[in-house]
């Protein structure tokens, strides 16, 4: 049973930010106060497609049924879904639920967003991206490949960034290339997270036995309390990383092959299972892959992993880890797509128009 709230707003009330603020007061939810450095986000409105809703003429519109079809993603109830933390997350319902979208990756094509786990949020998308696109990915990559560093967190001082990650990676910038422009668009589509908002891909390339062993994407701010610089970057905890966009640039097994006799599976040790329907206990073990929920790569398929929850909170059970690669002749190879609640500084002209486009589309 859903508790009814009734509303008296002004008539003249156009800002449905404003009508979103008026529902969460009158549900005795207090706005988080600033941080040092920052305001936290503020709760949004959303269409159940992800089309923010910034006008209380959009929701009216919802309301009459005229709006239910706007959108990139038109179609489905006409309704409204408010977000605490301000940002869309695809709703999970249950695992195996799909939302499906038409025209995303080509014209005609429906593309399923198959909902994983509830705890974390995990959903999938198979054929995200194209052999082509895959390929041109890694070939810009190649020749810039390094050993990966991590931000150590103030208990990890002193500490060699390989006792965590032995992987090796590229920020590829994504700036004057058309294909990587095509595909920042469509990660901005299908999160509905403006492009504005992310970071640039970070390629990951995995050989035999190396790994990643299991951390969080967010940076919590009690971590770094010594590090004044990732304070300020975060707000104190105000600005995080929401959502990670996992692409799997390649496959490790062949067709008919077990996923896991080649190994490179990313592993959330504390996802929900039926063992632990509440989500797994503390992790001691960082490096272990056998708990909670494994993703095996698969060429061309990505993952959406939400580092936050839905209120604006980091959430715990998003722990994850990237586990060895078992074939000694293999290479996986995959990136970390980072999108964050609030405005990223990598902002090129071609991002600009991207986010335009989307926020175009708010009612």
């Amino acid at each position: 049973g859903g508790r009814v709230v009734s509303l008296l707003l002004p008539a003249r009330l156009s800002d449905a930010s404003h009508v979103a603020a008026a529902v969460l007061r009158r549900l005795g939810v207090r706005p988080r106060p600033r941080t040092p450095s920052g305001q936290y986000q503020p709760a949004a409105l959303f269409t159940d497609r992800g089309v923010r809703v910034v006008s209380v003429e959009g929701l009216l519109s919802l309301a009459s049924g005229s709006g239910a079809g706007t959108g990139h993603y038109g179609g489905g109830a006409a309704r409204a879904l408010l977000l605490e933390g301000g940002q869309w997350l695809w709703p999970p319902v249950e695992v195996g639920h799909a939302h499906e979208l038409t025209d995303l990756v080509a014209p005609g094509v429906v593309t399923r967003v198959v909902t994983l786990s509830l705890k974390p949020l995990v959903v999938e998308v198979e054929n995200f991206l194209d052999g082509g696109e895959n390929g041109h990915i890694i070939e810009r990559a190649k020749p810039h490949m390094a050993k990966s560093g991590v931000a150590l967190k103030d208990a990890d001082k002193g500490k060699a960034a390989k006792e965590f990650r032995t992987s090796s990676q590229y920020f590829l910038p994504t700036t004057r290339d058309p294909t990587l422009e095509k595909i920042d668009r469509r990660v901005s589509w299908l999160t509905r997270i403006p492009i504005s908002h992310a970071e640039y891909i970070q390629v990951l390339k995995y050989n035999h036995l190396e790994h990643y062993s299991a951390h969080h994407d967010y940076f919590d701010p009690a971590a770094y309390a010594s590090n004044q610089q990732m304070l300020r970057s975060v707000e104190h905890g105000a600005k995080n990383r929401l959502a990670t966009v996992f692409f799997y640039l390649n496959s490790l097994v062949g067709e008919g092959e077990a996923p896991e006799s080649g190994g490179g599976q990313t592993n959330f040790p504390r996802a929900a299972t039926a063992a632990y329907p509440d989500g797994g206990p503390p992790v001691h073990d960082y490096f272990d892959c056998s708990r909670g929920l494994s993703v095996y790569p698969q060429e061309g398929k990505i993952i959406i992993f939400y580092s936050m929850l839905p209120n604006g909170e980091m959430d715990d059970y998003s722990l994850h880890g990237g586990c060895d690669v078992l074939f000694s002749n293999a290479t996986k190879w995959s990136a970390n797509f980072w999108l964050w609640n609030k405005p990223y500084h990598f902002v090129d002209p071609a991002r600009r128009r991207a986010t335009k486009e989307l926020t175009e589309e708010w009612i």
